[in-house]
């Protein structure tokens, strides 16, 4: 576990350790009231996807300021765990829960908080509603729907159908809706991403449709992500929309949505100067993650990262520029993907005006059982 030396309260930032998780509180404050006021006055609401930043503080900021459905979403059971023991009542769990620990883990735990989990398997299906029974307690389920994800999920349509009903005539079980989850490649232009997303909700859509014709009744469809929350939010008979990015923001999202701002940067520190036009840095990939690629120099524009070990980071320019860099000084980073950069760390250096304001931890590191 990471043992951060923590500054003063009001310690300028650039006198923070290095490597350090830094987020400016105006920042996360401005993107959160930004996504959040676009939903106050919609039918279809946000769910705040907290797999992103697994911090409880920015969770309840999240929800204090309005426009979501009342709870989260979370990855794991260890995740939905921990946020109840942090206050939240609502938790939707993305993901399939299939072995006996963990069901009983899920049973347990629904006796704390209002607890709704994806099931894409008949079998499952039975193995929830006799944990469920047994525990005394019921579970709301949705029907996970493979809408292209090609990840989980059972077709749209007549299996959809099917796997709906076992759920309503299933003991302890509460058939609630519909559940769609997607991924988009965010390098592709803006327009095919929301046509993309409008397709695979209609898919959606037009199963609800089949079950209502059916006389199963569908409370909740539940599509996912940042990426199109606009679009999302404003197509009819969408009831919710999950999003993470959104509250600390990274290089990834940035074209996609403008109207928000990188809170998260990775601060590093020079360490070596080995030759003319090449600096070394002590943020590698353990303090940054690379799963989407390297992070973007948001201070500097005359240098650019070359190459990432797994403790190092180096930087070049052209040996004849005039670039002035001295040992100890500091570069800023934006994350190529923030979710990725905030795993590998277990606080965040909260700042306002450029000073320490907090350090919180992120509770839910980890917690991936």
């Amino acid at each position: 576990m990471e043992r951060p030396i923590i500054k003063p309260i009001g310690t300028p930032v650039e006198e923070l350790d290095t490597p350090a998780l830094v987020v400016d509180m105006d920042t996360l404050e401005s993107n959160i009231e930004q996504v959040h006021s676009h939903f106050r006055q919609l039918d279809a609401k946000l769910r705040p996807y907290t797999e992103t930043h697994r911090c409880p503080t920015i969770a309840h900021k999240q929800l204090a300021v309005g426009g979501t459905v009342g709870g989260i979403a979370v990855a794991s059971v260890g995740e939905a765990e921990l946020f109840a023991q942090n206050g939240i009542a609502d938790i939707l769990l993305v993901n399939e829960v299939v072995t006996p620990s963990k069901i009983n883990r899920l049973c347990a735990l629904a006796r704390q908080a209002n607890i709704t989990v994806a099931a894409d398997n008949s079998a499952n299906v039975r193995s929830l509603s006799e944990a469920a029974r047994s525990s005394g307690v019921s579970l709301n389920v949705l029907v996970d729907i493979n809408t292209g994800q090609d990840r989980s999920g059972v077709a749209p349509g007549q299996p959809a159908l099917d796997l709906a009903r076992a759920i309503a005539h299933s003991e302890a079980l509460n058939f609630n809706g519909l559940l769609a989850l997607g991924e988009a490649e965010l390098s592709r232009d803006a327009d095919a991403i929301a046509s993309e997303a409008g397709g695979r909700i209609q898919q959606t859509l037009d199963t609800r449709e089949l079950l209502e014709q059916n006389g199963i009744e569908v409370s909740t469809v539940s599509v996912s992500g940042t990426h199109c929350y606009r679009q999302a939010s404003e197509i009819s008979g969408v009831t919710e929309v999950l999003a993470g990015t959104y509250a600390l923001m990274d290089q990834r999202h940035s074209a996609l949505l403008p109207e928000l701002q990188p809170a998260a940067k990775v601060l590093a520190a020079v360490t070596s100067l080995p030759e003319p036009g090449t600096a070394i840095l002590d943020t590698g990939r353990k303090a940054m993650g690379d799963d989407y690629g390297f992070p973007v120099i948001a201070n500097r524009s005359d240098v650019e990262v070359t190459s990432m070990s797994a403790e190092h980071g180096k930087l070049q320019w052209e040996e004849d520029t005039d670039v002035a860099l001295s040992l100890g000084d500091r570069i800023w980073f934006t994350p190529m993907d923030v979710g990725s950069c905030v795993n590998v760390y277990d606080y965040i250096q909260g700042t306002r005006r450029g000073r320490l304001e907090s350090v919180l931890a992120i509770s839910a590191r980890g917690l991936y059982r």
